[in-house]
């Protein structure tokens, strides 16, 4: 397939932008990302080349009204060598409509230097997010990551003197032998530096990684469910002190600071990925929904035959439509919802609303859950999807709506 022929049309609302820089120092064992150590600049040059030539491509075909979030996520955006990233968010830049209202970049504390953040405060990059993740040291020899508490603090000192504008600092918990103590002290340390947004991940072991088999083998033990609730809700406590407050599942932010970006995922907009293994959802021909994710094959990016479609069912946007908003505190809008489906969520899961009412807050709204709701979360889930299967009528999307 030519890049020309990808059956996708113009977008009619605001899109958002997903760059994969797949690069990265070293591979960490949990890591499952498609990212790469030790790649040659010839070819770190070819890729990041060849994705601001599909910019262009996919910019020509979809022809947005407006750019509204951009993320540059990895891989390592800051392991690049600073000439080549600079090179690239120029090409970047130059090639968008407009300056979207968020513009994110991701970190890590091993390649954050001065010179990385001379070069992306010359450009309109608003957030940096910095993947802090611990401060506790058998976690950097366990996982063969490339950085340590010394290099952590450093960082965080260097992205408080240097960096002037938004920052969010991502932190793990459930690390193999650690204390709550421990995952509280990482917290702790982190609030000194008073981020606007926190991101609070659980080390989880998918398969194929090198973690995920040590924990299939017994070897390392997993998270159990008791204690990963005991140092979630620990540090969820701790950061609301701070005024940080929940707003996903995962993300806590001062108000007004949650990330533009990542709601947007959450409530399904069209994006565009671009880099080997992004994801896009995008409007294709014929009303249809596309979901395109490109090779993860530095080597073969250039092969637009690579490329993987996959059509999404209205049920199947609907399902979603559930597992991304439910994640979030505010919900599914409802009005967003009808535009979409044409229906009312009660109309669709009637029997799933009644049974769990206790976690559904009543809202004329928004369609959401409690905080205890969203703990059960893939329960509840199980059993909206079990009714959407049920539903008696064809169920249309008519997909992307403001």
């Amino acid at each position: 397939m030519e890049g020309t022929d990808l059956p996708l049309r113009s977008c009619p609302v605001p899109l958002s932008l997903y760059f994969h820089i797949p690069f990265c120092k070293s591979k960490c064992d949990y890591c499952d990302f498609y990212s790469l150590p030790g790649i040659s600049e010839p070819i770190v040059t070819r890729v990041l080349e060849e994705e601001l030539h599909r910019l262009d491509l996919y910019l020509s075909i979809l022809n947005p009204p407006s750019i509204e979030t951009l993320y540059i996520g990895g891989g390592t955006p800051s392991s690049v060598p600073p000439s080549l990233l600079g090179k690239f968010l120029d090409g970047i830049f130059r090639r968008l409509p407009n300056v979207p209202q968020e513009s994110s970049i991701e970190a890590n504390p091993e390649s954050l230097s001065e010179e990385f953040i001379r070069v992306i405060q010359s450009f309109p990059l608003n957030r940096l997010s910095l993947g802090i993740q611990t401060f506790q040291s058998s976690f950097f020899q366990l996982f063969h990551r490339t950085s340590s508490p010394q290099i952590n603090r450093k960082a965080l000192d260097l992205l408080r003197n240097r960096w002037n504008r938004n920052f969010s600092i991502d932190l793990l918990y459930g690390i193999p032998h650690g204390t709550i103590q421990e995952a509280l002290a990482d917290l702790e340390e982190v609030l000194e530096y008073h981020p606007p947004h926190l991101s609070l991940y659980q080390l989880t072991s998918e398969e194929g990684t090198p973690y995920g088999e040590q924990v299939k083998k017994g070897k390392l033990p997993p998270l159990s469910a008791s204690r990963e609730e005991k140092i979630r809700s620990a540090w969820l406590r701790r950061a609301r002190e701070f005024g940080l407050q929940p707003y996903e599942i995962s993300n806590l932010a001062l108000p007004g600071e949650e990330c533009r970006h990542n709601l947007r995922y959450w409530e399904l907009r069209p994006y565009l990925g671009i880099g080997p293994s992004a994801v896009s959802t995008l409007p294709g021909k014929e009303g249809r929904i596309l979901r395109m994710t490109e090779t993860p094959d530095v080597h073969r990016y250039a092969e637009y035959h690579a490329i993987g479609l996959e059509e999404i069912s209205p049920v199947t946007f609907l399902k979603e439509v559930f597992l991304m908003g439910l994640r979030t505190v505010r919900g599914i809008r409802r009005n967003y919802f009808r535009r979409l489906f044409n229906l009312a969520i009660e109309e669709v899961v009637p029997n799933t609303v009644e049974r769990h009412g206790e976690f559904l807050p009543r809202d004329e709204t928004h369609f959401s859950l409690t905080d205890r709701g969203r703990l059960w979360l893939n329960r509840i889930l199980i059993d909206f999807f079990d009714e959407i299967d049920q539903y008696p009528h064809p169920i249309t999307c008519a997909w992307p709506s403001d």
